[in-house]
């Protein structure tokens, strides 16, 4: 399967981001995880927030700042291009651009994500009845 994430539908989140599904069992396209283009628009962010799956971040472009909440522990990194970040499940987890240009994000997420929130909307939108 090859397929053309510029060609999926761009569901805008209120604020500064937006996510398209590209891959995800109730598109029919692959079973065993959700792949998500996320793009953070300048000085926009996340917010701080936890998945019931865990989630593999690739830097695509752009430049910014990737915290990781487990427990008492906190780290914050700066990434950019090729960096990878890996939020395991219930690790709270914020990414918020720092650059002048939007910053892209590959997520991949283990096992696939709950319809749920924003992703519920970003997904109904990839099945065309959005």
């Amino acid at each position: 399967m090859i397929v053309d994430s510029r060609t999926v539908p761009e569901f805008r989140i209120p604020g500064s981001r937006s996510i398209r599904v590209v891959l995800d069992p109730r598109l029919g396209s692959y079973d065993r995880a959700t792949v998500t283009v996320v793009t953070i628009e300048p000085g926009g962010t996340t917010g701080l927030h936890q998945h019931t799956s865990d989630e593999v971040i690739y830097v695509v472009s752009g430049r910014g700042r990737i915290a990781l909440v487990d427990g008492d522990v906190r780290v914050e990194r700066d990434v950019e291009e090729g960096f990878v970040v890996v939020a395991r499940a219930g690790v709270r987890h914020e990414t918020r651009n720092t650059g002048g240009e939007p910053l892209r994000l590959y997520c991949v997420f283990i096992p696939p994500l709950p319809v749920e929130g924003y992703f519920a909307e970003a997904l109904k939108l990839a099945r065309g009845s959005g």
